[in-house]
């Protein structure tokens, strides 16, 4: 039981952070969609709870919600660009939602009978899995809180990053072998199951990611405007969208700066670049004579790479079921993506709450998506 009342103060630690980030935008601001992809910055604040309710109280207990929040926060029910106008004052759903979680966290602190004989919360699964899920959404709303400043004017000329340099490769070997691959306990999802012993050929892979100052000299060798670097598939999203520097990516007189959490700010040399989409990923990769690792090949080296969990790592597979893979606890949580357009990230981000850096995680996009926290690291065939 005390391993249960410290995952649940675990969650109300994460409910707190989600209330904050909808604290930093006005009640206009936190109902406008910022990025196509991206749901209104208050939408996800109300899923956290709407989906704490329907596993405790729907599944678990048996209690009903409104069919309103069913309409508003599941999102097979309203389309993104409808939910911003459909949520609450801001200050109504800061204070329903605070009630809401701090009853559930009661509950799951002193549980009733029936909430601690359910299955899905033997080993506390159930928690590690709402823990999960709030994570995930929380660093979604740190991307609206950076596009939303991306769409702000820049006020303000900061001394930003001028100077370019090489690639420098610092590759790790790994020699042909047997390795295990995927999750180690009830922390893991679906789709990083069963564990299982992998055969992956010698290669290399960079002690540490790709930096901002490496990747400003493949934009000043004008490699946004040689096909030679792109695949077709790269190289038709380019000419469509006309994209010349990575999401949020500004140059103004004085040098390069990027959109953060807080504002526009100087770009640093040495930090590993991010907002790339999966196309950019491999255009740098094909730039420095190197390619994008497999997902397999990530695992193996996690233990030993630098810079682990600063930016999601664009691997160069899709994501696909794990030999004897069975889904839980749903059947949509991995089954839907299993379609061979979803490619693989690894590593998580600075932006990521540390439940979702484990080695085994399985993150996964669309190749044109670039408002997430991604970079790459580079890996070579031997």
């Amino acid at each position: 039981m005390n391993s249960t009342r410290k995952l649940a103060d675990q969650l109300a630690a994460l409910h707190q952070t989600a209330q904050h980030l909808v604290g930093r935008l006005n009640d206009t601001d936190y109902r406008k969609q910022y990025h196509k992809d991206l749901s209104p910055l208050g939408w996800h604040y109300g899923h956290i709870v709407y989906i704490e309710n329907i596993w405790l109280r729907e599944r678990v207990l048996n209690q009903s919600l409104s069919a309103g929040d069913h309409q508003l926060y599941d999102p097979r029910n309203t389309v993104k660009h409808q939910r911003g106008q459909a949520l609450p004052k801001q200050s109504t759903l800061l204070k329903q939602g605070e009630q809401q979680l701090e009853e559930n966290i009661k509950l799951i602190k002193d549980s009733p009978a029936m909430l601690k004989q359910h299955p899905l919360l033997e080993k506390d699964y159930l928690l590690k899995f709402l823990i999960q899920h709030h994570a995930q959404h929380i660093e979604t709303m740190r991307m609206i809180l950076t596009q939303y400043h991306s769409s702000q004017n820049l006020t303000q000329q900061h001394a930003g990053l001028t100077q370019p340099t090489t690639v420098n490769q610092q590759p790790l070997l790994f020699e042909r072998g047997d390795y295990w691959i995927g999750g180690r306990d009830n922390w893991s999802f679906d789709n990083e199951l069963p564990r299982h012993r992998k055969k992956i050929e010698r290669f290399a892979i960079d002690r540490q990611p790709v930096n901002n100052a490496t990747y400003l000299g493949f934009i000043e060798a004008g490699a946004y405007q040689q096909s030679r670097y792109w695949d077709a598939a790269g190289w038709r999203w380019l000419q469509t969208t006309q994209v010349q520097a990575p999401n949020g990516w500004v140059c103004h007189k004085n040098g390069w700066v990027q959109a953060t959490l807080d504002g526009h700010r100087p770009l640093q040399a040495d930090a590993p670049v991010h907002g790339l989409c999966y196309f950019e990923a491999q255009a740098f990769a094909r730039y420095a004579n190197a390619r994008l690792p497999h997902e397999h090949e990530w695992e193996v080296a996690c233990s030993q790479l630098t810079q682990r969990g600063a930016v999601w790592e664009w691997c160069n597979n899709t994501l696909h079921p794990y030999p004897g893979f069975q889904h839980f606890p749903y059947k949509e949580y991995s089954t839907p993506w299993f379609d061979k357009e979803h490619y693989i990230l690894r590593g998580g981000s600075r932006f990521s709450e540390n439940y979702c850096q484990r080695a085994s995680f399985r993150n996964f996009y669309q190749r044109e998506k670039r408002h997430i926290f991604a970079g790459l690291r580079l890996a070579y065939s031997t």
